[in-house]
């Protein structure tokens, strides 16, 4: 008896693919550095430039304020430091078909409105980040001295992120008065720093005996948490420099900030956001109707406010090229 089968040399026609009708998520960097700066947004028809100002600190000489009866001692002279940053626009875009848009298994439009949601908040976080990247206060992991391949000194394979490397940067900070942010410096590292933080036994003992016992102890939830005044905030959008160290080691720039380290600026007249522009809105540009458009525009500027309230650390990791 001949049976009817929907497989090879039957119905295969009738063999159809399921889709999933969600599209996958797409790996996503956890965007950090727009969270951490001073505010400043500029008010409509203020210009595109913002001017902050600092009062410097009147120095203390020991011994120089006692007053003599009838006389009236030397005058103060303080100082005020500006520094300036421009907004720039940007943004990107994409061009989409009738065709595309119609016929299309996904909601083409929804996608691409929720990837350049994510791609927007990527580029503005970049941004900033290059800019803090370009501290001048700088701290070389260990006893290296430069970063590069050239020198004896140069950061390499061994020269790790450790407890004694996080000491050393909030020295450097709380000798500059730098106030921490909530209670806490911030230091941004990589998931490969984090690595080998947790294989330094100084770091490790701390979360066992200094924090309660049980799921919500660092060790067994997986959130870093704080340690000595410093709360570590994890993401991958830090600089690595691949192969840049002795040996082709990858150069990791970590860094830690206080408060008012660097600020953020954006225009209150034009505030991030996605444009749509459905088919049919082109006029001559698009005379048969055949694309609609979908993108996304910022204005941002981010600038260092006081160079001796953040410092980067260039270090290598057990997981880099040369280990």
């Amino acid at each position: 008896m001949a049976v009817e089968r929907i497989g090879v040399a039957g119905m295969s026609p009738e063999l159809k693919q399921t889709y999933d009708r969600k599209l996958l998520s797409v790996a996503e960097k956890n965007l950090v550095f727009m969270n951490y700066g001073e505010k400043r947004p500029i008010p409509a028809r203020g210009g595109k430039s913002i001017e902050f100002r600092r009062f410097e600190t009147i120095v203390v000489n020991e011994g120089s304020y006692v007053l003599t009866e009838g006389t009236s001692p030397l005058e103060i002279l303080a100082s005020i430091n500006t520094v300036t940053a421009t907004i720039s626009q940007y943004g990107a875009f994409a061009k989409l078909s009738d065709l595309l848009e119609t016929q299309s298994f996904d909601p083409i439009i929804d996608e691409y409105a929720t990837k350049f949601g994510k791609h927007m908040a990527e580029v503005l976080d970049y941004i900033v980040r290059d800019v803090v990247d370009a501290t001048t206060t700088v701290q070389y992991a260990d006893t290296a001295t430069v970063v590069g391949t050239s020198g004896a000194g140069a950061v390499g394979s061994g020269n790790y992120l450790d407890a004694a490397e996080l000491i050393e940067a909030r020295r450097t900070l709380r000798r500059a008065d730098a106030k921490p942010i909530d209670g806490d410096y911030i230091f941004f590292l990589h998931p490969d720093n984090t690595k080998d933080l947790f294989e330094d036994s100084d770091i490790v003992n701390a979360f066992q005996h200094a924090y309660e016992r049980g799921g919500a102890n660092p060790l067994a939830s997986g959130e870093i948490g704080r340690w000595m005044g410093i709360r570590f905030v994890e993401t991958t959008n830090l600089k690595v420099e691949a192969s840049y160290g002795m040996s082709g080691a990858d150069i990791y720039e970590t860094v830690m900030l206080g408060r008012e380290a660097y600020a953020i600026s954006e225009l209150n007249s034009m505030q991030a956001k996605m444009i749509i522009h459905p088919r049919g809105t082109g006029g001559h540009l698009d005379p048969l109707e055949q694309y609609s458009t979908i993108g996304w525009k910022a204005a941002l500027a981010a600038v260092i406010l006081n160079q001796n309230f953040l410092v980067k650390i260039y270090c290598a990791s057990s997981r880099s090229n040369a280990a």
